[in-house]
């Protein structure tokens, strides 16, 4: 077994940024090993390292075996364990995303690692169920605009989600919007998508440019899946978007008020929703397809 000491040479190896952005994983004292690159060999750095927003995940298999996981116990029984705590923690189709990132980083390293899962593809394969959404009108943005949010973390929520309606970015590409995003004469917002490489433009909101900037100097870097989806329903709680819907989520139907179903893709949908009603044709069009 591999014997891991603990050790603080993060704080010499880690630039600032990246402090910043694994933040999360150090302090749970996933970084108590790092040592550089070994330490990304292991099943949890190399996970961590790909996925710093998914520090949670390797907080399963730590309830599952004990311990962060090294690649010695990536068994097909420990990945059952995990899979079912995921399917009884999160919806079906964030398992099957959340699978896949692991079913990934195994492959990736299946050649180099003596891995013990021989069925891991087969263990993680998770179902796509169908997903009913919900987006918010022009008036229900509005209403968030002139929403004030008392605390820090939740005026960075705000930002986010805001970006995401007036430009349709995805929540990674708003996390990392600002001011020089903007063209030379301030009418279109120019970013490459972080998950497609594709360069994307759009024009700019009247609203958009006191989003680019954030709200506080001591606003975070960074930002979690599940904090940034209880921020945003709160304040849409709190905005009276609460019209009773129905939509068919978690493979069930499901009938609420609508902030209960805000998430991380709702801003984005929003955006996409308005501008079809409109009839405008044109939506985060790359443009090397135009």
């Amino acid at each position: 077994m591999t014997q891991l000491l603990s050790t603080r040479r993060w704080m010499d190896l880690l630039t600032p940024e990246q402090q910043k952005t694994y933040s999360s994983a150090i302090r749970k004292g996933y970084f108590a090993t790092y040592d550089g690159y070994r330490w990304r060999h292991e099943f949890y750095g190399a996970f961590i390292w790909k996925h710093p927003g998914r520090v949670k995940i390797i907080d399963k298999f730590k309830q599952v075996i004990g311990r962060a996981p090294l690649w010695e116990d990536i068994t097909d029984d420990n990945l059952r364990d995990v899979k079912e705590e995921l399917d009884a923690s999160y919806a079906p189709n964030s398992v099957r995303t959340i699978c896949a990132e692991i079913n990934a980083i195994i492959r990736e390293n299946a050649e180099s690692k003596d891995i013990p899962s021989m069925s891991y593809a087969r263990v993680l394969r998770a179902k796509k169920v169908v997903v009913q959404s919900v987006f918010l009108t022009d008036e229900e943005i509005r209403k968030i605009h002139e929403y004030r949010p008392k605390t820090v973390r939740r005026r960075h929520a705000k930002r986010i989600f805001m970006l995401e309606c007036l430009c349709g970015a995805r929540f990674s590409d708003c996390l990392r919007l600002s001011p020089v995003n903007l063209s030379s004469d301030g009418r279109t917002l120019t970013y490459v998508s972080k998950k497609t490489n594709h360069e994307v433009t759009v024009p700019v909101h009247p609203w958009l440019r006191e989003y680019l900037v954030p709200s506080s100097p001591i606003e975070p870097q960074s930002l979690a899946v599940p904090s940034y989806n209880d921020a945003i329903c709160f304040f849409c709680q709190s905005c009276g978007i609460d019209q009773q819907v129905k939509v068919y989520q978690a493979g069930r139907e499901q009938i609420g008020p609508k902030w209960k179903f805000v998430s991380t893709h709702t801003g984005r949908r929003s955006f996409a929703t308005n501008l079809s009603l409109k009839n405008v044709a044109y939506v985060l069009m790359p443009r090397a397809t135009r």
